[in-house]
């Protein structure tokens, strides 16, 4: 008859491989780059004083502490792409379905 603690320390060992192979495939959350004066300058390709005009005229997203000033990349992505310029065809779409729903207007 075997051990009945053998059977448990065995069951034991198989269950603690079982959750380290489930904790394997986890992955933490992505952090967000930060970004400091001089990087976010270069990242945009532009210079340092025009990154102090941008944040002194809260044009640009971005962190303060104290003197220093922090970017987040991900921020910086969001404000880059929210500057899109419409194409003629954007706005002339956004003309015919403003007329198509207001056809009074323009009668």
């Amino acid at each position: 008859m075997e051990n009945p603690f053998e059977i448990i320390l065995e069951r034991l060992d198989r269950i603690e491989k079982a959750i380290k192979n489930l904790n394997v495939g986890e992955t933490k959350a992505p952090v967000d780059e930060l970004f400091d004066i001089a990087q976010v300058a270069s990242y945009l390709k532009i210079t340092k004083s025009t990154i102090y005009k941008l944040t002194s005229t809260s044009e640009i997203p971005h962190y303060k502490n104290g003197h220093k000033l922090y970017f987040k990349k991900s921020d910086i992505n969001e404000w880059i792409f929210s500057k899109r310029i419409k194409t003629c065809d954007d706005i002339e779409k956004e003309a015919l379905e403003y007329l198509r729903r207001n056809p009074k207007k323009f009668k």
